[in-house]
């Protein structure tokens, strides 16, 4: 038990020294500018929805984030005016993948027996669009909402 609190106490630490690490790399007050465009859609390989992915997009000076749900659809906020490059990363994915089929079969200490955690199959998509640099995708973003679905072909 003090081990286990003791793990628990250096994790706890070393995530708050990250997190202090990183926010000290952008000037005080200094903020992202807001372009106001968003980019939403779906995410498909090979005609098969893609549960869990990371969406990333890149523009000339900005890049966004954002997670593809369990429906395949994404929706990023804050995102690069002009051409941008977008990549499906769902290496990035498997872990929040693995969370959620844990946490579902998980039916507390007195469950008897394993419950099946029933969760979209996972679809991995090829490493060329794991990256912006290489996937060859590429979509033009205005302010305001913009769709933008990704088909990858098999």
């Amino acid at each position: 038990m003090r081990r286990t609190l003791r793990n628990a106490a250096v994790a706890v630490t070393a995530g708050v020294a990250v997190a202090l690490a990183s926010c000290s790399m952008r000037p005080r007050g200094e903020r992202l500018p807001e372009t106001g465009a968003s980019l939403e859609g779906t995410v498909s390989y090979g005609g098969e929805k893609v549960p869990f992915a990371l969406i990333i997009v890149v523009g000339e000076k900005a890049s966004a984030t954002g997670k593809v749900g369990e429906d395949g659809h994404y929706k990023l906020e804050n995102v690069p005016l002009g051409e941008v490059k977008v990549a499906v990363n769902t290496n990035a994915a498997k872990g929040d993948y693995q969370s959620q089929a844990m946490s579902r079969s998980y039916k507390g200490p007195d469950a008897k027996g394993k419950a099946r955690a029933e969760l979209p199959k996972f679809v991995d998509v090829p490493p060329k669009y794991l990256d912006p640099a290489t996937s060859g995708l590429k979509t033009t973003v205005q302010a305001g909402p913009n769709t933008f679905d990704i088909a990858i072909p098999r």
